[in-house]
């Protein structure tokens, strides 16, 4: 953090109850925002997001009130700079999914169910006032893939484009609310609470209306854990049954989701290592090529499959080292 940055965080809060409180920084996402904990006997957390560089925070905080006023459990808010770009929230602490269920794999099922309740109170619930993803966005927002994995010329981006908006049309159906990063990092578990308040949400502020399937693709294709395949299998099966939807078409459904949402991921990835100076993410890569070509294996998905693969090269050790090295321009 620059010392401007320095400054006005402690300017920040010196209106607050944490003043006098020394905060330490926690290990940040992708993003430029980043976060700092509260030592002592009053629990924080301190978010440093620079408008000019992390965009408002307003939608963090509509979207805060929309899942609290669900019964959910997004951060409280103790304190608020929109302006300056800080918040001043509730910490969850250190129990987040992944890290639970790296220590006890016993945990697993119950955790995602829980997870997964929550999931369908957000998409019982009238949509939130946020931006629609419906097939045509989600499709363009795929070409990061061949913009930063493997620049393409222009007619071929564009043809690749229009094949998966068009395996996306089946699924043209009312936008639900989504989460967006609904995965195992930002869940934390919440033992005191009850129902589905005991998922504590986190990294939410770039929610969507879109397909309903989205936030569960999210959470059972992680790209930085492993989930099993029967917890899988088994959750998409439950969930099409919860939901009223025939589970064929609902498998279908998640198969090409989860192709746009990893398409999308492998640029931005390539793109955090080349522009932003954060390599680490290209060693995530190859598993998020495992995931993709997993989904692309499903049967009715083999021409888009055999159209990406012809254009996409594998994940080698040369592609990736290519890709870590920064872009020239930047």
């Amino acid at each position: 953090m620059s010392d401007d940055r320095a400054q006005d965080r402690r300017r920040f809060l010196t209106s607050t109850d944490w003043a006098d409180a020394p905060f330490l920084p926690l290990t940040g996402d992708a993003s430029s925002r980043r976060y700092f904990r509260a030592q002592g006997t009053h629990p924080a957390i301190l978010m440093d997001a620079p408008p000019s560089t992390c965009g408002s925070m307003q939608s963090f905080v509509s979207i805060a009130q929309h899942l609290s006023g669900l019964g959910l459990s997004a951060p409280a808010i103790y304190a608020a700079d929109l302006q300056s770009g800080f918040l001043l929230l509730e910490d969850f602490g250190d129990d987040d999914f992944a890290s639970m269920i790296d220590d006890d794999a016993s945990l697993e099922n119950s955790l995602y169910s829980t997870a997964i309740d929550a999931v369908h109170a957000i998409l019982d619930a009238t949509p939130a006032q946020v931006a629609n993803y419906g097939i045509q966005e989600m499709a363009q927002a795929c070409d990061m893939a061949f913009l930063h994995y493997a620049p393409q010329p222009t007619n071929v981006m564009n043809d690749a484009l229009g094949a998966i908006e068009k395996a996306l049309a089946p699924f043209d159906t009312d936008l639900r609310t989504s989460l967006r990063d609904f995965h195992a990092q930002n869940l934390h578990w919440l033992p005191e609470r009850s129902g589905s308040a005991r998922v504590g949400l986190l990294d939410f502020q770039d929610a969507v209306n879109t397909l309903p399937s989205y936030d569960l693709v999210s959470l059972l294709r992680d790209v930085r854990r492993d989930v099993s395949d029967e917890l899988a299998r088994s959750a998409l099966n439950e969930f099409a049954k919860r939901r009223g939807i025939d589970q064929l078409a609902f498998q279908d459904e998640f198969h090409i989701v989860a192709v746009q949402r990893n398409l999308r991921i492998l640029g931005i990835f390539a793109r955090l290592s080349q522009q932003m100076g954060k390599p680490h993410y290209v060693d995530l890569i190859p598993r998020v090529w495992t995931l993709l070509q997993a989904d692309l294996s499903h049967p009715p998905l083999a021409k888009l499959r055999d159209q990406l693969n012809a254009i996409l090269p594998e994940p080698t050790s040369t592609h990736l080292e290519r890709l870590r090295q920064p872009c020239p321009t930047q």
